[in-house]
């Protein structure tokens, strides 16, 4: 870390804006300029063959370092963003800056012993989370036409072409857009592997897990904003995607060693060690999406049903509850899941069906639906009334 804090822990990405920058270590300083630093003589009209040529890196660097501490008191200066290798090296750069009501990407450099190495996409990706965060949704920048290499990774990733000259080119990112078909693309890229590997086995209970997953992601995602409970949230799997999406995230589990791992990846949301009747004696809020991923089989159905019936308190108007688990439409089916798996069934589980749920007090204070994946897994969707 670059602060002289008493406790120094490794993270990949920092921000250095306000106080802050003035805080910072000498060492620090100097890893930032070496990444920048290349080509500035050239770049400033010099000749690396002028006889002074140290005394003008010399002057480059200073005039470098008083712009970075003059950025401390720019109200228009959003942050400078940092992201070290695993050796906790400064390997790649940019700085987000306000103008004229809008916020625009600059500078962003990688070491150039670091080149082709992904670290200038992997900061992007970091910034634009962060900026999601902080609700900001499009960001802008201005390339010159003559760095190619810049003008190939703006639209590489994304950036439209909203004005140009003689001279630059201005780009335009939807944020939002761009870090949801970023995770449908990561997501895509493992899913065709989890799928394939769920129809080889074929078998209970994982079979269509991957399929669940995606849908649950999906159906929340289309809604901009939204808080969203997971009941069962274990490491984080399910909300992770959308945590790194922007949206207000708080699980349950009973599990401390689960939420441990979720809280490093979802530092920022909020966590209940408890089972799910405890839990919700601990939440005042209320919530646009209520998730069960593979957790709510742990109740019995009379328990199942009760609890659905308390949670709708919990949502808001046009709330929703997702549940995705082991499901049929009838009892027979289970049934007979139940004798095809019946060397690995457990028993001690209680998987959702169509049927008890329809028979229920359910349908009278929600509008349930139902899709299912496979013959093991379904999706239900109980949408407040």
């Amino acid at each position: 870390m670059c602060y002289n804090f008493k406790h120094e822990v490794f993270i990949l990405l920092e921000i250095w804006k306000g106080k802050q920058i003035l805080q910072l270590k000498d060492n620090c300083i100097e890893q930032w300029f070496d990444v920048l630093n290349h080509g500035l003589v050239e770049d400033r009209g010099f000749s690396l063959n002028d006889s002074n040529i140290e005394e003008i890196k010399s002057n480059i660097k200073k005039d470098y370092i008083e712009y970075l501490m003059s950025c401390s008191m720019d109200k228009n200066f959003h942050g400078y963003y940092v992201f070290r290798d695993e050796q906790n090296t400064i390997v790649a750069v940019c700085r987000i800056v306000f103008e004229n009501g809008d916020y625009y990407l600059e500078g962003l450099e990688t070491h150039r012993d670091h080149y082709r190495k992904g670290y200038a996409t992997k900061l992007l990706f970091q910034v634009l989370h962060e900026l999601k965060r902080n609700e900001i949704m499009k960001l802008y920048s201005i390339v010159r036409n003559h760095n190619t290499k810049s003008m190939n990774f703006h639209k590489k990733h994304g950036f439209t072409i909203i004005k140009e000259d003689n001279t630059n080119t201005k780009f335009s990112l939807n944020i939002e857009n761009k870090i949801r078909k970023e995770l449908f693309d990561q997501w895509a890229r493992s899913y065709n592997n989890s799928v394939l590997k769920s129809e080889k086995e074929g078998t209970y209970p994982f079979a269509g897990y991957s399929e669940i997953k995606y849908s649950i992601i999906d159906m929340i995602s289309h809604t901009k904003k939204a808080k969203v409970l997971e009941m069962g949230v274990g490491t984080g799997e399910i909300t992770k995607p959308l945590y790194d999406l922007g949206y207000d995230i708080t699980g349950v589990d009973l599990s401390d060693k689960m939420i441990e791992i979720a809280k490093i990846h979802m530092k920022k949301a909020a966590f209940i060690v408890a089972d799910f009747s405890t839990a919700l004696n601990q939440i005042s809020n209320k919530f646009d999406f209520i998730v069960f991923s593979y957790s709510i089989h742990h109740l019995n159905y009379n328990d199942q049903i009760e609890l659905l019936l308390k949670l709708n308190d919990y949502l808001n108007e046009d709330g929703v509850i997702i549940i995705g688990d082991v499901s049929t439409f009838e009892v027979e089916e289970m049934n007979q899941l139940q004798n095809k798996y019946s060397a690995i069934w457990d028993d001690e589980e209680y998987y959702p069906i169509l049927k008890k749920y329809k028979l229920s007090r359910l349908i009278d204070i929600y509008k349930l639906s139902y899709v299912q994946i496979n013959e093991v897994a379904g999706v239900y969707k109980f949408r407040k009334k």
